[in-house]
């Protein structure tokens, strides 16, 4: 836009600029020819003041004044006559038609806005203005008086026909600020062009280029044309700084992947140990027992967290694919479900679907976990004991979409939050009041949907909150044969 701006009011410059140098041009021919003016009414003057000639001698004397292109109007108090003296070659009206006339109009236009002045008359000792007149197409310029001698009394007017006179000129200007204006324009166009290909175009190719990128797909833009040094340079340090970022990005896979590895170990350990336990403990001991499953079933929420972290960095971040793999719903959060009302008895827990049990959607086992966990960990957190909790899982066949819900009563967020609430840190002050956490819980699932195409959806009232996944890609698998109709948005 600013490119635009900045040569538009280069060519208005360029315009204005012609336009004025037209104007003091023909402005100062058109002084030049009032100038001319002058001597001829000096040398009448002089005849009539200073050589005292009478009335036959005047008029002698009369017709040998002017020029081609002025004449002498002469009126006589004392005959009562009038007289109008000029040469046999004197054109007194212009006659032209055509683009000449059009120029004509333009020209009596631009000059009748032309100030002369005036002229000092060294006989009467006074200034007379240099008067214009528009008469048949013609500008007129007249200097005139009364004169009252003892040779003659009345009214001499010398006049000047300038418009034929500076026609010509004017076409000639007309015609150089045409050009100017032309070669100027052409070569703001041609400037226009070696920068568009040389600075622009290169920027606008490179903006397009990463802008068809993402996270997934980066590549380094190539621009083999010629372009100058220094968009040159701009281009290689933009392709040196996405070389860096992604060496940084693999170097924190490569720190993630082994601190996941270095994690799930010992946890992995940690349970198998607690299940040697559980199972030296004697038989009557079933308080402990559930002490020591609830603990197995912590260390196997920290695997799976690991786990499900570090495929969203390798999708969100790294762009490899999804994994393809088709879960049942049903099968998946029905322990998960059973697992949370028997760790939370203080919270009523209820479960129901109504899908077709063959079901499959597109997400992997420990997404579709970490989803279910950090819905039903921020239902029991945000909610009051004996607050009810709805696991529910339905089929929407004028949408075409698996819904997955997490409902609870007993809290709600308030309606300025909503669209807050899954970005990455963002905790609402009364969370951060009620309890502790990193405010990525909800980021996480809103990036896992986004990776396998889902779309997650809160709502909220003033003793209900509710959570909605809707996945689009889901098949039916029956007798352990896929069914060729998946179904995908």
């Amino acid at each position: 836009m600013f490119k635009q701006v900045a040569y538009f009011s280069i060519i208005s410059l360029v315009f204005i600029t012609t336009i004025l140098f037209g104007y003091n041009r023909m402005s100062t021919l058109f002084r030049k020819e009032a100038s001319e003016l002058f001597p001829t009414h000096i040398w009448l003057e002089h005849a009539l003041y200073e050589d005292q000639l009478d009335t036959e001698e005047l008029t002698d004397f009369l017709q040998t004044i002017p020029k081609d292109n002025e004449y002498i109007y002469v009126y006589n108090q004392d005959t009562q006559s009038k007289a109008l003296y000029y040469k046999d070659t004197t054109v007194l009206a212009d006659d032209v038609e055509g683009f000449d006339g059009l120029l004509l109009f333009l020209l009596n236009k631009l000059l009748m806005h032309v100030d002369l002045g005036d002229v000092y008359n060294v006989f009467i000792k006074q200034n007379l203005d240099l008067k214009l007149l528009n008469e048949s197409n013609s500008i007129l310029i007249n200097i005139g008086h009364e004169v009252n001698t003892d040779a003659f009394k009345g009214e001499i007017v010398t006049y000047r026909n300038v418009s034929k006179a500076l026609l010509q000129e004017f076409k000639i200007v007309t015609i150089q600020c045409l050009l100017f204006i032309s070669l100027s324009v052409l070569l703001i166009f041609i400037n226009y062009k070696i920068m568009r290909n040389l600075y622009y175009t290169p920027l606008i190719k490179m903006r397009e280029h990463f802008m068809k990128m993402s996270r997934f797909h980066l590549e380094s833009f190539v621009y083999k044309k010629p372009v100058i040094p220094e968009i040159e340079k701009t281009i290689a340090a933009v392709n040196t700084t996405m070389f860096e970022l992604q060496d940084g990005i693999k170097e924190t896979k490569s720190f993630l992947d082994e601190m996941v590895h270095e994690i799930k170990n010992p946890a992995h350990n940690i349970k198998n140990e607690l299940e040697l336990i559980e199972d030296m403990l004697p038989e009557a001991d079933e308080e402990m027992k559930q002490k020591l499953q609830s603990v197995i079933n912590e260390t196997e929420n920290i695997t799976s967290l690991l786990s499900s972290i570090k495929i969203i960095y390798d999708m969100y971040y790294l762009g490899g694919s999804p994994p393809d793999s088709w879960l049942n719903p049903i099968e998946k959060i029905k322990p998960i479900f059973e697992e949370y009302k028997k760790k939370y008895p203080n919270r009523e827990f209820h479960f129901k679907y109504s899908i077709n049990p063959n079901i499959h959607i597109w997400i992997d086992q420990g997404s579709i976990e970490l989803m279910i966990r950090n819905l039903l960990d921020n239902a029991i957190k945000y909610s009051k004991e004996d607050s009810s909790i709805f696991i529910g899982i339905r089929e929407y066949n004028q949408t075409k979409k698996i819904v997955i819900e997490v409902i609870n009563s007993g809290s709600s967020i308030d309606y300025n939050n909503l669209g807050k609430i899954f970005g990455k840190y963002y905790r609402t002050n009364s969370a951060k009041a009620q309890t502790s956490g990193a405010g990525i819980g909800l980021w996480l699932i809103n990036s896992i949907a986004d990776i396998y195409n889902a779309n997650v959806h809160v709502q909220s009232s003033t003793n209900t909150t509710g959570f909605a996944i809707a996945f689009q890609h889901y098949k039916i698998v029956e007798q352990e044969r896929l069914v060729d109709e998946a179904i995908s948005s």
